[in-house]
């Protein structure tokens, strides 16, 4: 742009050198079209332009030194007036921009012929200020639209880094959370049981360093951003480790036939639900059901997982996620998060003991799964430890 509009400066400078008669108009010429080149281009810079506050005044001292060589000189040059009507249609308004552009053609067309020009120079130097006038106008349009191009850029390169971060954060947050609640878990009933159990013992340090390898496996997959989970593992693996932790599991449900990524999600909640119950309750009963119900919206497909691990009776924490350590922090605003994504929706509710997580998930397949309807925590029958190993 710059380049440009000096090439159209210097029109202007050689149009004045024809009329000027001595060195001193001569100076003063070349010096009024420099003002106007450097004011042009301040006018025309998107980095320039929104620093001059201003900005109205300085379009002013631009049009008095385009029609100052008419009172020098006696002739008005068409590249200076078209760097003025294409700066105002840059500065102001479009309406009226749009006005001080015509108004400015047809000033340079009056003065041209008042000046003693016939017809044909006139109109000449009237073609000359609405081209160079437009052209300066183009010019400007387009550094302001490489310069948001640019910034747009920043900006997606910025979101795109900063959604990596978050997805690095949560993948690191539900695998670890997990798996080292599993690893202390089974370390400590390994500890306990030296002495009294080697064998059982034995197996519970295999299995703690199966977990450790598996984890390590998803640290890899969670760097290369290839980790997804598969809710019927997640329920087995569970299933494991709170019973490992005396806890009596029960399960509901077909958790085959789900969609791949509704899956995934839930079982990311699944995960970090029972993290929770290991690390922030004091549970002896859990009940985890998977079923679908039709709404108005659709098939919804609903993961509740409950346990009675709550101490005292807290009031239900509403329709959205707490922030409650007792609960498990800020875990659950990664799932609920997660969940949204997917239009679903997750509540939490405590009441009379029990520490209730509900996940309802859209999804466009028919239901496969048969629908279940969970009744109220409290009247959760647990499976005998006897029963559970033989499923």
């Amino acid at each position: 742009m710059a380049v440009v509009q000096a090439g159209f400066a210097i029109i202007g400078v050689a149009n004045l050198i024809k009329v000027s008669h001595t060195p001193q108009t001569l100076s003063v010429s070349c010096a009024v079209v420099s003002c106007c080149y450097v004011l042009q281009l301040a006018h025309c810079s998107p980095q320039v332009r929104s620093r001059l506050r201003h900005i109205r005044w300085t379009l002013a001292a631009q049009a008095a030194l385009s029609f100052s060589p008419v009172l020098l000189l006696g002739h008005e040059s068409g590249a200076m007036c078209g760097f003025l009507a294409g700066a105002c249609t840059v500065v102001l308004q479009p309406r009226l921009s749009h006005i001080l552009f015509c108004l400015i053609s047809l000033a340079v067309f009056a003065v041209a012929l008042l000046t003693g020009d016939d017809l044909y120079t006139a109109g000449f130097m009237l073609l000359s200020c609405v081209s160079i006038g437009l052209i300066s106008h183009a010019l400007s349009r387009l550094v302001d639209l490489v310069t948001e191009l640019h910034r747009r850029r920043e900006e997606s390169a910025w979101v795109a880094v900063s959604q990596e971060r978050i997805r690095f954060t949560q993948d690191l947050h539900d695998l670890f959370s997990y798996n080292l609640s599993a690893i202390t878990l089974k370390t400590e009933l390994a500890n306990r049981l030296i002495g009294r159990d080697d064998a059982q013992a034995r197996k519970e340090l295999a299995e703690s360093l199966q977990i450790t390898r598996s984890a390590l496996a998803d640290v890899r997959r969670v760097v290369h951003g290839k980790r997804r989970l598969h809710l019927r593992d997640e329920v087995e693996r569970g299933h494991h480790v709170l019973q490992a932790a005396n806890i009596e599991v029960s399960t509901e449900g077909d958790f085959r036939h789900i969609e791949p990524r509704i899956g995934s999600v839930l079982a990311v909640v699944l995960r970090e639900a029972v993290t929770n119950i290991l690390r922030h309750s004091q549970a002896s009963r859990c009940r985890i059901a998977l079923g679908t119900c039709s709404t108005g919206s659709g098939h919804q497909i609903e993961l509740v997982v409950a346990n009675n691990g709550v101490a005292g009776s807290p009031e239900p924490t509403g329709t959205t996620a707490e922030s409650d350590d007792r609960y498990g922090g800020n875990g659950l605003d990664h799932m609920a998060a997660r969940v949204e994504k997917l239009g679903g929706v997750l509540q939490t509710e405590a009441a009379d003991g029990w520490f209730v997580l509900k996940v309802c998930c859209p999804t466009q397949s028919p239901a496969t799964l048969q629908v279940t309807t969970p009744g109220p925590p409290t009247t959760f029958e647990p499976r005998s430890r006897s029963h559970q190993q033989g499923r």
